[in-house]
């Protein structure tokens, strides 16, 4: 049985662009120094790099109340941000690890078991899990009953590793080629170009119109971006 969470950021990636302007333009087929695309480019970009954070099944969060005036859904990234995830624990899952929802991770800010926050010693991470699993000494624990709450750093600090960029360059390069093949329904899940290119719609028709090859979904997997968890 898996445990229910919460998850909300507290501190949101200042920049959600996986691509500078200058990389947005040669993904484009531009010159460096041609600016003239650049507002359009930019909104690419961006969907792009929704579409990459959905393909790779990024968990969605809520802006933390103190955000406010943001506040509802915020967007699905691939750049590191300071998220807040809560775990409710009961006497059927206590010896679970707990599977935090966005990876890397990049530091424990705190854990806190209803009021009492614990000690780097209490809890150990396994980082390329992403789970914490309670410790005492040399020894696996069980987590206490009630709640927990995971505070933490995650995601893809700049630079952004240049694989990662490479999947979105070529993204946004085969959205300009493909701008019109049926890009712009939701209906449409699948768009082949015969001897060119087959381009698969990744998951949620209504946040993007941004198409996801096979060939880099299979290299997000490989390369270890894309993680399914079942929660």
């Amino acid at each position: 049985m898996s445990e229910a969470w919460t998850l909300t950021v507290t501190a949101p990636a200042a920049d959600l662009q996986l691509l500078t302007p200058e990389e947005l333009r040669a993904a484009a087929g531009l010159e460096p120094g041609d600016s003239s695309q650049d507002t359009t480019l930019a909104t690419t970009g961006l969907q792009v790099a929704a579409a990459l954070a959905g393909a790779c099944g990024i968990a969605k969060a809520g802006y933390d109340a103190s955000l406010a005036p943001l506040r509802g859904e915020a967007p699905v990234t691939l750049k590191a941000e300071t998220l807040s995830q809560t775990f409710r624990i009961w006497s059927g899952n206590a010896n679970r690890k707990l599977l935090l929802a966005r990876w890397p991770v990049l530091s424990i800010i705190s854990v806190t078991t209803d009021a009492t926050e614990l000690v780097p010693a209490d809890f150990e991470i396994d980082i390329p899990e992403g789970s914490l699993t309670r410790i005492s000494g040399y020894s696996a624990m069980g987590w206490p009953v009630g709640r927990i709450t995971v505070q933490y750093d995650a995601g893809y600090d700049d630079p952004v590793p240049t694989d990662l960029k490479g999947y979105a360059s070529r993204l946004v390069s085969l959205y300009h080629q493909t701008t019109g093949a049926g890009a712009g329904d939701p209906s449409v899940r699948r768009v082949e170009v015969p001897g060119v290119i087959t381009l698969e719609r990744w998951v949620d028709t209504t946040t993007t119109d941004v198409l996801v090859p096979e060939d880099i979904m299979t290299g997000l997997q490989r390369d270890g971006y894309r993680r399914v968890l079942a929660w």
